[in-house]
């Protein structure tokens, strides 16, 4: 029975991974969303209780999955009857792991069975519904995964190429699947068109409007002023602030008192959305980094941005780059107490969370150790443990350019076991 679940397309065989700290993030993020306003509810539904069931929450995992299994019956299509296995084969799974074997194997047999009333078609490894649900799922984790949404929305759209929903997947995933030093001009091209693809398809996606003018100004330097105040325009209207996080973007690269004077604003319109509360703190934190060390401004806006902080991670409890701001606010406040407690709080839960995010822990702490003259040793050994990890990130990049740089300025007594361990690191990347 073992090896018939192993072979099912579903979210328990699609190795997601099992980071509590990543999980219980995406969870809450997944909440905050109004379920009447999201427009996969059935992808929705399905994410939700493969969470909760690795999560040890068994009945909240059978109730998000027997409601997607409602919505999917309302519709009696013939997709409704592939989306259908993917939503089984997650209840033969999640009974399975409660070791209620009948029931297991009852779902396990409808899966089978409609499985031969939907074969994928001819030339498809995964029937195009299967690829384009597995897609959803992937572009929601890491950049590997990422990488592997890409393939899935593509294998979806040679079936059916004019479906918006995979060309918006495609789009995000290919949007999000890189690091800045794996761009070339081709790259960047490709992506531009994809998202500019997806955007005409559906005018009215303020989420992909937001990307396309993003990614415009990005690739080409192309200027849209009057569009993306019209974004916000619309966003504050209709109250839908999907692509905000996009806008705030492009205003932030234009101008940073700018986009700090928008963020206001939206916030007045909309003061308990946890979203915008993310937007402006970081946009507060932004403008730190412009501003002369010791003036008095800067230590005014290093309160205001604490404040900030420590109302988004009430919010985000599981938020790792919420309570690393917060830390190098405390360390700019001369806190560097404080600080040290939130890195060795984050430290401790280390093994909960996923490898990008144990890079950017080791990375940011190899910083603060570093600028706060606590340890220079110290700081190097972290930056050899995010560099180590096999996972590409922006951070494991910095890390060993960082690596790269001692061992070529020859002052630190330990250049030789430097130069050793990037060798066996880069060896195998």
């Amino acid at each position: 029975m073992m090896e018939n679940l192993k072979g099912l397309e579903c979210h328990f065989t699609w190795d997601l991974g099992q980071y509590r700290n990543e999980l219980q993030g995406m969870r809450r993020n997944m909440q905050d969303v109004e379920q009447q306003a999201c427009i996969r509810l059935i992808h929705y539904y399905n994410l939700l209780g493969y969470i909760q069931q690795t999560l040890g929450f068994n009945t909240e995992a059978l109730t998000y999955l027997h409601r997607a299994e409602s919505v999917i019956q309302e519709q009696g299509t013939e997709e409704a009857g592939v989306q259908l296995q993917v939503n089984k084969a997650n209840l033969a799974w999640v009974y399975f792991l409660m070791e209620e074997m009948d029931k297991s194997k009852g779902y396990l047999e409808e899966v089978e069975r409609l499985q031969r009333m939907h074969p994928a078609p001819a030339g498809c490894a995964l029937h195009p519904e299967v690829s384009g649900e597995k897609g959803w799922t992937l572009v929601k984790f890491n950049k590997s995964k990422k990488r592997q949404a890409i393939d899935y929305f593509k294998m979806a759209l040679k079936a059916e190429p004019e479906r918006k929903d995979w060309h918006k997947g495609l789009a995000i995933a290919m949007s999000r699947a890189y690091i800045k030093s794996e761009f070339t001009p081709q790259l960047e091209a490709e992506i531009l068109q994809q998202v500019k693809k997806a955007a005409e398809m559906d005018p009215n996606d303020l989420f992909l409007q937001s990307l396309y003018i993003l990614k415009k100004f990005e690739v080409q330097a192309e200027k849209n002023d009057k569009d993306v105040q019209s974004l916000v325009e619309k966003s504050i209207n209709t109250g839908n602030l999907e692509g905000l996080g996009y806008v705030f973007e492009y205003f932030k690269n234009i101008s940073i008192e700018r986009a700090i004077q928008e963020g206001e604003r939206v916030q007045e319109k909309f003061p308990t959305s946890p979203k915008v509360l993310r937007i402006l703190s970081n946009l507060y934190k932004g403008k730190l980094f412009t501003m002369k060390e010791n003036s008095q401004k800067r230590k005014i806006l290093i309160q205001t941005c604490m404040k900030l902080f420590e109302k988004l991670v009430i919010h985000y409890p599981d938020c790792v780059r919420g309570w690393l701001a917060l830390a190098t606010l405390h360390r700019y406040a001369n806190n560097t107490k404080k600080a040290n407690e939130i890195y060795q709080q984050l430290l401790s839960e280390k093994d909960d969370l996923p490898p990008h995010t144990q890079q950017l822990l080791y990375y940011s702490y190899a910083c603060h150790l570093h600028q706060s003259r606590q340890s220079r040793d110290k700081s190097i050994n972290f930056l050899m443990k995010a560099a180590e990890i096999q996972n590409i990130s922006e951070d494991k990049q910095k890390s060993i350019m960082i690596l790269k740089q001692t061992v070529k300025n020859g002052r630190n007594s330990r250049c030789e076991e430097i130069s050793q361990f990037l060798k066996r690191v880069l060896n195998d990347e």
